[in-house]
């Protein structure tokens, strides 16, 4: 199947930068949400995310074209139309089955329905369509633009051609697709990193090692390009959290529960680099300054 026309639903930080991929490699794309607001946001965020690859000529193309691709609205009937409907809503199992349930009944009979989730299992998500065959994870990582991972996993009921043409689609956006054969929370790289970065939290909460140290001690014993801690601050701490949580509850045998100190930073508002500070400090242009303890 040629995917030409993408609907992106949710216009937050994922969904935004789904949309950009998507339009930099020529589909026409439409980008949804329920808040007006957040769709003025996105198409502001896009532009300036764009600007900046086309002025360094990381990309082909103006900004005035690549943008032209992108129809913005709060309207899911935009969806309608589309040969792939990617949804990057809030991670919370009700809500997204809420927005699938409404998908459902809007998009074509041989729509591609692929959500982002980075943890909920992708069948479950697929009961809320009456088309679980067509559906699949396609999980970005991010920031979109400049992260070439894609986890492409199938559900319990997800067909071969579905899975195929999406690992296909994601080749054709540039980036590197891994495909998760088995349907668990978390799917491979949220389960490896959430018992690092747990294990790394759990250290610095005892007092066994300093964030700096721990975080060097990845880099250079490892090869990691960050420490899991700053890469916890770039992701944002309440966004690793809410991943942790339901790792745990959806396998609580395995999946460790989230540390109290992550709790604890995520009830204060230190969320890492989107507001100023989380494991490390942070300036107003996102540069790193130092530990914040």
């Amino acid at each position: 199947m040629a995917v030409q026309t993408v609907a992106v639903v949710g216009a937050g930080f994922m969904g935004s930068g789904i949309a950009q991929v998507c339009a930099q490699a020529g589909h026409t794309v439409r980008l949804i949400d329920a808040d007006a607001a957040q769709i003025d946001k996105a198409r502001k965020s896009i532009e300036w995310s764009v600007g900046r690859f086309v002025s360094k000529g990381v990309i082909e193309g103006s900004v005035e074209s690549i943008l032209g691709r992108v129809a913005f609205g709060t309207s899911f009937d935009a969806a309608r139309e589309a040969d792939f409907v990617i949804e990057a809503v809030y991670e919370d199992a009700g809500v997204k089955k809420s927005v699938w349930s409404k998908l459902d009944g809007i998009c074509g009979a041989q729509t591609i329905l692929g959500s982002n989730t980075s943890t909920i299992p992708i069948s479950l998500l697929a009961a809320a369509t009456t088309r679980p065959g067509q559906f699949v994870g396609i999980h970005f990582f991010g920031p979109v633009p400049m992260m070439r991972l894609v986890e492409v996993i199938r559900g319990q009921k997800t067909t071969d051609d579905t899975l195929n043409a999406t690992v296909a689609f994601a080749r054709g956006l540039g980036k590197n697709p891994i495909v998760v054969n088995k349907d668990v929370p978390g799917f491979l790289m949220n389960r490896i990193f959430g018992a690092m970065g747990c294990e790394a939290i759990r250290l610095v909460e005892a007092g066994v090692g300093r964030v700096e140290d721990i975080d060097q001690g990845m880099v250079d014993g490892f090869n990691f390009r960050m420490g899991p801690l700053s890469i916890a601050d770039l992701s944002g701490l309440d966004i690793a959290y809410n991943a942790f949580r339901v790792m745990h509850e959806m396998d609580p045998e395995i999946m460790p529960a989230p540390p109290k100190l992550l709790e604890r930073l995520v009830q204060e508002g230190k969320l890492g680099v989107k507001t100023g500070e989380g494991f490390y400090k942070y300036d107003a242009a996102g540069k790193k300054i130092g530990p914040a303890f």
